[in-house]
């Protein structure tokens, strides 16, 4: 995956309209429901262009129309859709979430470079440093059945 937009530290999502789009178009396609509140969540998280909590994005649902709805649990349940399918991914040192850069496919697992200084989150897809932590666990006996690789520093932008 050399040259792939996801080892830019400048790729994010741009557009969180048409993010949304095709996480709609994603769901068409393999039979899923994105709901109103699910669409809403999503496109909270692709606008912010940095991880989102779960509080904060609730008080946005909540700012926003159809405020009826924005139980804690209402929100949690439309994470918990968009991560069981890959639409975004939760930053579990920081838990928050970011929208994955591939809504059309599945769950995957990918490292991510996170910012202690400016809080962003730069998804490093690589297939090598993925399949690597997997076969070495396999090596020792271990079967992994998920994967969450999260390296803390400083951006370029802080660093430099």
């Amino acid at each position: 995956m050399k040259g792939h937009a996801c080892i830019d530290p400048l790729h994010h999502v741009h557009d969180a309209s048409g993010f949304v789009a095709a996480v709609e178009r994603a769901s068409l396609e393999r039979g899923l429901r994105l709901t109103p509140i699910r669409a809403r969540v999503l496109g909270l998280i692709a606008e912010a262009g940095r991880p989102l909590k779960a509080y904060d994005l609730l008080d946005q649902v909540r700012d926003g129309e159809g405020a009826g709805a924005a139980a804690p649990p209402t929100v949690y349940r439309a994470l918990d859709f968009l991560l069981a399918n890959g639409f975004i991914h939760k930053l579990e040192s920081v838990n928050a979430f970011v929208a994955c850069h591939h809504p059309s496919t599945a769950q995957h697992s990918v490292p991510f470079l996170i910012c202690d200084r400016c809080h962003s989150a730069v998804e490093l897809e690589d297939a090598q440093v993925v399949a690597a932590l997997d076969e070495r666990a396999r090596a020792l006996g271990f079967v992994p059945q998920a994967q969450t690789l999260e390296v803390h520093g400083l951006c370029a932008r802080c660093s430099g």
